[in-house]
């Protein structure tokens, strides 16, 4: 089985036709293949679809970062019609708009193969995500991404309500400008979803948003993963979610640069034990040595991922950590990148945790 790889090439129209006659012969077993950074224009990538309408292997394609607007968009959307091979499409940073979109979700019911769409900073909008969601309710999906597209809480809505008992799993609502305005439109369609993984990463986020975000988590029992990087949800974030996180089903949380500080970090070990966490990401959060002997006082639960990155630990801290690594079994991932420590003191950790790892 072989792979295409040919990013950032220049493609020319006599390059574009030997990928056709490649992609349309059977013999080279071609089951992959990346077109992305290719500056490709609207027609070009009609014709890159055209070329797949009788291939019958490449199961993933990916051409993020082209120029791609909607007359590539219904050319996509006739080949997923009747391609029942294609399981991963990556069309990440193009420009497909309405009448895309529309093809898009019209087709999306007629194919069974796909798994796997990342529609990533297209700048949807509200429309787009509403014209999307007419057609997931019936698709393979089991995994989206539409971050950046400026869907809002209105347009994040739509999509949970219309992923609601299918296959679509994990969400990816990140870098949508949700905010504080739109996050009630969002809460409530997440309350009774499906998915069990999310990101709202970059979206905003303020301390005061954490009550109704935490209430809406409890009560969406299929939800497993959340993923919050770089809000600014704060100390009384942290205090929120620590209480909400013994009430749920979340096994994974990141909190990566979200400003909750030692005392935030304190109110998570207190909530710790009493969790189904096995991922925390609390990198670039400040927090510092006084934290740190605060978290490793308390029970780690069933912890088994811990990322640090990025703070203001220094040996000290991270002598506490060594020791309760060593009586936190379960533990095998730690990162403490770019913190303070001397590379004596993380060597030592990083070969304690690598012993474990290969034990």
């Amino acid at each position: 089985m072989a792979e295409l790889k040919l990013r950032e090439k220049s493609l020319d129209a006599a390059l574009l036709e030997s990928i056709g006659t490649a992609l349309q012969d059977k013999s080279h077993n071609i089951i992959a293949v990346d077109l992305s950074d290719n500056a490709l224009e609207d027609e070009q990538g009609a014709q890159v679809f055209g070329y797949l309408a009788s291939n019958e292997l490449v199961q993933r394609l990916a051409m993020n970062d082209n120029e791609l607007g909607d007359m590539a968009g219904v050319a996509l959307a006739k080949l997923l019609e009747t391609n029942q091979v294609l399981q991963q499409l990556e069309l990440q940073g193009n420009a497909i708009f309405t009448v895309g979109v529309q093809a898009l979700a019209e087709a999306l019911p007629k194919n069974r193969s796909l798994q796997h769409l990342d529609l990533s900073h297209n700048q949807l909008g509200i429309g787009g995500a509403e014209l999307l969601s007419s057609g997931l309710h019936q698709s393979s999906l089991t995994s989206l991404n539409l971050s950046g597209n400026r869907i809002c809480g209105r347009g994040a809505g739509e999509v949970l309500r219309a992923t609601r008992n299918t296959g679509v799993v994990f969400l990816d609502l990140a870098r949508n400008e949700i905010g504080p305005q739109g996050l009630e439109l969002m809460c409530a369609a997440l309350e009774d979803a499906t998915i069990s993984s999310l990101s709202l990463a970059n979206n905003r986020l303020q301390p005061e948003d954490a009550p109704m975000l935490c209430e809406s988590c409890c009560k969406c029992e299929a939800l497993q993963v959340l993923l919050l990087q770089q809000n600014d949800l704060g100390l009384v974030g942290a205090q929120h979610l620590s209480e909400m996180l013994p009430k749920s089903k979340l096994t994974a949380l990141d909190l990566t640069g979200n400003s909750i500080g030692d005392g935030g970090l304190g109110y998570l070990a207190a909530a710790l034990e009493k969790t189904r966490l096995a991922a925390l990401g609390l990198g670039h959060n400040s927090i510092t040595d006084e934290g740190v002997k605060v978290f490793c006082a308390a029970k780690w639960g069933s912890l088994q991922s811990l990322e640090l990155m990025g703070n203001a630990i220094g040996d000290s801290g991270a002598e506490l950590l060594k020791s309760s690594v060593v009586k936190e079994p379960q533990l095998q991932v730690l990162d403490l990148l770019y913190n303070n420590l001397s590379s004596e003191v993380l060597e030592e950790i990083e070969a304690l945790i690598k012993e474990r790892q290969t034990s």
